[in-house]
């Protein structure tokens, strides 16, 4: 609104990078009619998918600060006159996918296999940023209860979860970090044996060599995220697997669950089938753990950062 009051006739775009919430939730913000008055002094609104887009529009006509079109997605505001569209954001695949084969990576997966004893294990994965959207918690009482419900699995199964600490100045995440510590030690403490620990924990910035490195070496990836935007772990585990394996488990709660189907879809909040469809993952053929994966390959090649 600043920059439209400073020069009427500048053209201006924004990006708006996490989800739009529905209108019962964003009727709770004290400042809403003027985010929304901000926003829509924009020539073109970006969110990653329709349902975001649904959200905004009807969040400005409920609010009545607006006329919304929801045939076209636009939104006469004053005189102003704003485009909502959705911009689902992606990876460089073949930049990715090229990273993936170079010799320093396998170099870092032949340290990991050593230094963590991954010699015949079967390897999960998460990276994340440590934030409470991501669903960290959840995931690991998923691997607990798989433990639990499958006990062959123990000595067999490496969960490997590597992210960064953010925001750490915030009760907020320092209680999540607390709360991830705590379920962590009681994991392994509780299943852990001779050596083996059933979760990892990087809580550290990983090199872009030693994320390619996991990617690979991980038999499936965990995506369970409790709200994301689109959420580009999914796409960069599959944009790693050159060799056309892996599987990718993925919350239906992120953006990128409406383009990556082949994943295994599994509620972060549901903890029995969350542990299933971690056993799903671990006990998939090879011949169905490549076709799912060479169908997502091929999506996200074609819907690539660059279209």
């Amino acid at each position: 609104r600043l920059i439209r009051n400073a020069d009427p006739d500048v053209i201006t775009g924004q990006f708006w990078h996490i989800p739009w919430p529905n209108h019962e939730i964003f009727r709770i913000c004290p400042w809403q009619d003027e985010l929304l008055d901000g926003l829509l002094a924009n020539d073109l609104l970006g969110f990653h998918i329709g349902d975001h887009c649904d959200n905004f529009l009807e969040t400005v006509a409920r609010a009545n600060l607006g006329r919304v079109n929801f045939e076209y997605n636009m939104v006469s505001h004053g005189d102003d006159l704003t485009l909502v569209r959705p911009f689902p954001i992606s990876v460089d695949f073949e930049q990715i996918n090229s990273d993936a084969q170079r010799a320093e990576v396998d170099d870092a997966i032949q340290r990991f296999t050593q230094e963590w004893n991954l010699q015949g294990k079967l390897v999960g994965l998460g990276i994340d940023r440590i934030d409470y959207t991501k669903g960290i918690p959840h995931r690991f009482r998923a691997m607990g209860r798989f433990f639990e419900k499958y006990p062959e699995y123990i000595g067999k199964v490496v969960f490997v979860q590597a992210g960064v600490m953010s925001r750490t100045n915030i009760e907020a995440y320092q209680q999540l970090s607390e709360q991830i510590e705590s379920l962590l030690e009681e994991i392994n403490g509780r299943f852990g044996k001779d050596g083996w620990q059933p979760i990892i924990y990087m809580p550290t910035d990983p090199s872009s060599v030693t994320l390619l490195a996991l990617r690979r070496i991980a038999r499936f990836c965990v995506v369970s995220s409790l709200h994301d935007g689109m959420n580009l772990v999914a796409k960069e585990y599959v944009a790693s697997r050159f060799d056309e394996d892996g599987v990718l488990i993925l919350s239906p709660f992120t953006g990128a669950a409406l383009e990556l189907t082949d994943a295994l879809m599994a509620n972060p909040y549901a903890t029995e089938h969350f542990a299933d469809s971690i056993r799903d993952a671990v006990e998939m053929p090879l011949e169905e753990r490549r076709s799912r994966m060479v169908r997502m390959r091929s999506i996200v090649r074609e819907n690539n950062i660059y279209k």
